[in-house]
């Protein structure tokens, strides 16, 4: 302000006129407005609107004769062009011209100069693949043939028409001028369409139905009929020598897989393994080797630490079979282990020795050790047991301790769950007369169960002693279900159909612990009653828990 200026001054520019509709200021000689687009000057304004009211009127030029048959060539070779186009996936990608997609057919001639040559099945992997063709890809291809022949035949006839009433009616002049010139070019131009389009070669023979298509090497494509497989011939478009393969890929893959699937078979039949006087033979049973000196006596604490055998018992001894050697991830796959048990089960049936049986590691139990097997874990007394009364090998599992091995430094059990276990004692018991292992001990060779009443519906069923039910948990191969509960004041019992009735716990019974007890008033605890389910019942649940999962 001290030079006496004002604002207005100050941003005032020559070079500016205000929009005379936004009155944003535009540079000087601009036709629009670049803030909304309107004209600066009326009269360009008025000149727009006028030259829109009154278009310039269109010019149409004569088209030459025929017309109607360039246009529909020309239109026929863009919609190809527009496919080819369309089809491609690389913008980058350009078609040899020196490459056909045109289809031979090869006649017996094509065959006659190389009929001689074998080709062996080591030579298959250079031999360009073939495929089997469809009846549908027979007939389009049948349809395309005729379509071109009829082609050929019209522009053959069509020529030799003009040739012959061609007369030279004008001048030299009048014949060489600009039109004639033009309509020359044009007919060249279709000539040359007409010698490409009908440029494939006539096929030699009869037409052959179904057959192989096969490449040559520099890719035409070829048909050829099926007597002609492993043969050589020569190229009907190049020729060029080329091989036709023995069988398609599919074929040859098939037959490798039905190939593999009948050894696979042959492996795992029941059939083949037979091992002779060892009529009992257990699968995947645990060995643990326990250092007394470095022994946690921690429940669970031996549960992982155990390598699988198979146990094999004759008449005269026991045998623990390591199948495999134990890699990174563990015992060895299952085929590799029943490839291994078929092995063993032949080396037993023809009686060699025991130390050339084919496995990775074997113990032999005498018939006199056999009679000395005691069980360790579980036992009536925890201060007789070794472990305390501890189940170091998990819980629910039965141990048995091995006879002394020289060579192993380790104590040794094999442990059981309560479905091996019986089968294991009565084994012992049918081939070497041992009928008091794990007598004295607990473990219930049989299902020892008791007969209780419903409270509400009277009702009477069996249910398992809750003594043993850490076995029968415990076994992978036992099922069992929930029948009812117990009060743990009063002992009344009720089944679970009325506990449900009553609503006592709840709906599902989670609160039954809490829950009061309908003769006593006290808390009803949480004492459940199993039974074992049985084989048709698992049977007739597992179509409702498929339908309940769809």
């Amino acid at each position: 302000m001290s030079n006496d200026i004002t604002p207005d001054e100050q941003n005032t520019n020559p070079n500016e006129t205000p929009c005379p509709l936004c009155n944003e200021m535009v540079r000087v000689g601009l036709v629009r407005c670049w803030n909304c687009g309107s004209f600066m000057r009326e009269d360009i304004a008025e000149a727009y609107r006028k030259m829109q009211e009154n278009p310039a009127p269109m010019i149409f030029s004569p088209l030459p004769e025929d017309s109607d048959e360039s246009a529909e060539e020309e239109s026929r070779g863009s919609t190809a062009t527009m496919t080819a186009y369309a089809d491609r996936d690389d913008d980058d990608f350009e078609l040899d011209q020196s490459v056909s997609v045109t289809e031979y057919e090869a006649s017996d001639d094509d065959f006659q100069l190389a009929g001689g040559v074998e080709v062996s099945q080591e030579d298959q992997s250079t031999i360009p693949l073939a495929r089997e063709e469809s009846v549908e890809e027979a007939k389009q291809h049948a349809e395309e043939d005729q379509a071109a022949s009829k082609e050929e035949d019209a522009a053959a006839a069509e020529d030799k028409k003009k040739d012959v009433s061609a007369e030279p009616a004008e001048d030299h002049s009048v014949a060489t001028g600009g039109d004639v010139l033009l309509n020359v070019a044009m007919e060249e131009e279709k000539e040359e369409k007409r010698r490409r389009k009908g440029g494939r070669r006539r096929r030699r023979g009869s037409k052959i139905e179904g057959g192989i298509v096969v490449y040559c090497p520099n890719g035409h494509r070829i048909r050829v009929r099926e007597e002609y497989r492993g043969a050589a011939g020569k190229c009907p478009a190049c020729n060029v020598m080329y091989l036709v393969p023995m069988g398609t890929p599919k074929q040859a893959e098939s037959e490798s897989a039905g190939a593999a699937t009948d050894e696979n078979q042959a492996a795992e039949g029941t059939e083949t393994f037979d091992p002779g006087t060892y009529s009992h033979w257990f699968q995947n049973i645990k060995l643990h080797a326990v250092d007394p000196t470095k022994l946690k006596l921690k429940p669970n604490s031996l549960e992982k630490a155990f390598t699988t055998v198979d146990v094999a018992i004759s008449p005269e001894k026991m045998l623990l079979l390591g199948l495999v050697k134990a890699g990174l991830l563990g015992g060895g796959s299952k085929d590799k282990q029943d490839k291994a048990r078929i092995e063993i089960a032949q080396h037993l049936r023809e009686e060699k020795e025991d130390a050339e049986i084919p496995a990775a590691s074997v113990q032999t139990i005498s018939a006199e050790q056999i009679q000395k097997l005691r069980v360790v874990f579980p036992t009536m007394y925890d201060h007789e047991s070794v472990f305390a009364g501890v189940p170091v090998f998990g819980k629910g599992r039965i141990a048995i301790a091995l006879p002394k091995q020289e060579d192993i430094k380790e104590n040794q059990y094999l442990t059981f769950s309560l479905t091996e276990y019986r089968k294991f004692a009565e084994a012992l018991q049918e081939l070497h007369g041992v009928s008091d292992l794990g007598q004295d001990s607990g473990i219930p060779m049989t299902d020892e169960v008791r007969q209780v009443t419903c409270h509400y519906s009277e009702e009477k069923f069996d249910v398992l002693e809750n003594e043993n039910l850490e076995f029968y948990e415990a076994d992978p191969e036992i099922e069992l279900t929930l029948v009812g509960r117990q009060c743990q004041g009063c002992q009344l019992t009720v089944s679970e159909d009325s506990r449900k009735k009553e609503r006592i716990g709840g709906k599902t019974g989670k609160g039954i612990a809490k829950a009061k007890c309908p003769k006593c008033n006290e808390k009803f605890g949480n004492i459940s009653l199993w039974q074992i389910k049985q084989a048709d019942e698992v049977a007739a649940e597992a179509p409702q828990e498929e339908a309940a999962a769809e």
